[in-house]
């Protein structure tokens, strides 16, 4: 934590301890919204209600914008309809929309009917997308102009209305709203005054639509260096855009959500409070993993007189699935991340899948030859260094494929294949593993004993 942000929470606790009102409020006017949010966030959420509660409701909207999500949930459903509405109207209609959603349905409408009338209604028309689509992050604050209006009529328009969230890209439109084109703000100034729109616009527009994956999204973004993207709907009439800081809390929100699904959970674990309900929202991935090591362990059990010949064969089990798993693990969070944002081609699906299989074959060189080396010398027998080597080699092969197949066929079902990380590659590269090891110890069994 720096230095700064301890010192503000450590004044902010006195002052609150303290009740004083007034000093703390001359503090939060002085610093940086964003370090108003630092230090909510590390204080009890009592706390941090009182902070806001201090604030002007612009200042309120933007530390929330700063806070995580499952902290403003539990911040904004501690407000009064009253308060958060007039927060609601300094905001962007996309952030208030957002903001909105944290709320049970049911509360929506007591909300909006204390917002201008105006707010309200763009706020009320985002908040009818899902929220993790194009619909639910665009905005209806953008600049936008007939192709046939002029160059300097554009420009003084803009001199008297550069309200909008984003004005470094200017739509153009027809008669019936339909999108046409694009200009930057660059470009407009650059061009001649008398010089219509429909001369300097750039026609070829990426576009999406209102129902398209948040995540699609921000690929599309990411991959044609756009500040901005069009949503327009199936008769390409133009909605509202998508600015490149929502595509950011996007990347960040996507990162966030595959990593908790990858061990089995959700952000609404941080605003469960009661023990057992956390219990509930792990145990589906613990039981599986359960399951898993079970079938493993019928597994071993079924190779039992192997083991009573050959003992030596149980120290080395550990070191056999430990390294299965993990290179199944390395192998499913390329291929996740592969998939999310668009590199991984699901055309070329055998092409990647060799790779890997490449891959596992050079790692499981390198890893069958130590641990192979080690049993040989340590156990003084050279057949259980080859039973070793051979086993590794060949189980890191097998995890590193079954690594990438899995999010692939999840993928193929529209499963999340971010889940894949979890129980299944690694129940799955276990047992394999011991297969492998146990198989190829029974069919070497008279030279080991």
């Amino acid at each position: 934590m720096e230095k700064k942000i301890e010192r503000f929470i450590n004044i902010v606790q006195d002052y609150l301890s303290n009740n004083a009102t007034l000093k703390l409020q001359r503090l939060l006017n002085k610093i940086h919204t964003a370090d108003v949010a630092d230090v909510i966030s590390h204080l009890e959420a009592e706390e941090g209600q009182k902070i806001l509660n201090m604030l002007k409701p612009e200042v309120t909207a933007e530390v929330l914008n700063e806070v995580d999500s499952a902290l403003a949930k539990e911040l904004v459903q501690a407000m009064s309809p009253v308060r958060l509405s007039k927060m609601l109207d300094t905001m962007p209609p996309d952030d208030a929309a957002d903001i909105l959603q944290y709320l049970p349905e049911e509360d929506h409408l007591k909300v909006l009917a204390e917002m201008t009338e105006e707010e309200a209604e763009e706020v009320e028309e985002l908040i009818q997308y899902d929220k993790d689509t194009a619909g639910g992050i665009m905005t209806t604050e953008f600049v936008s102009f007939h192709e046939d209006i002029t160059v300097a009529g554009a420009l003084e328009h803009l001199r008297k209305n550069i309200d909008a969230e984003a004005s470094y890209y200017i739509y153009t439109t027809d008669k019936e709203d339909h999108l046409r084109g694009v200009v930057t703000l660059k470009e407009l100034i650059k061009a001649g005054p008398d010089k219509k729109l429909k001369t300097v616009m750039i026609s070829d527009i990426i576009s999406v639509k209102p129902d398209s994956d948040q995540e699609y999204v921000a690929n599309l973004v990411a991959k044609y260096d756009l500040l901005a993207i069009p949503v327009t709907d199936t008769s390409n009439r133009l909605l509202g855009i998508i600015t490149v800081d929502d595509i950011i809390d996007v990347i960040r929100e996507e990162a966030t959500e595959d990593a908790y699904k990858s061990v089995g959970t959700t952000e609404d674990e941080l605003l469960t409070k009661s023990s057992f309900n956390v219990a509930k929202i792990r145990l589906p991935w613990l039981i599986t993993t359960l399951l898993g090591g079970l079938i493993c362990v019928l597994v071993v059990s079924r190779f039992k007189f192997v083991l009573e010949q050959v003992i030596a064969l149980a120290f080395f089990m550990p070191i056999i699935a430990a390294m299965g798993g993990n290179i199944g693990i390395q192998s499913s969070t390329i291929v996740v991340r592969g998939l999310a944002t668009g590199i991984i081609d699901t055309k070329k699906i055998w092409k990647m899948l060799f790779r890997e299989v490449r891959i596992g074959a050079i790692m499981g060189l390198a890893c069958g030859t130590v641990v192979g080396t080690v049993g040989a010398l340590w156990q003084r027998q050279l057949v259980l260094g080859l039973v070793l080597f051979v086993s590794m080699f060949m189980a890191i092969i097998v995890a590193a494929a079954i690594g990438a197949i899995i999010p692939l066929v999840f993928n193929k079902f529209n499963i999340d294949p971010a889940i894949a990380t979890g129980p299944f590659v690694t129940t799955a590269n276990d047992i394999t593993g011991m297969l492998i090891y146990f198989s190829l110890a029974l069919g070497l069994m008279k030279y080991l004993v």
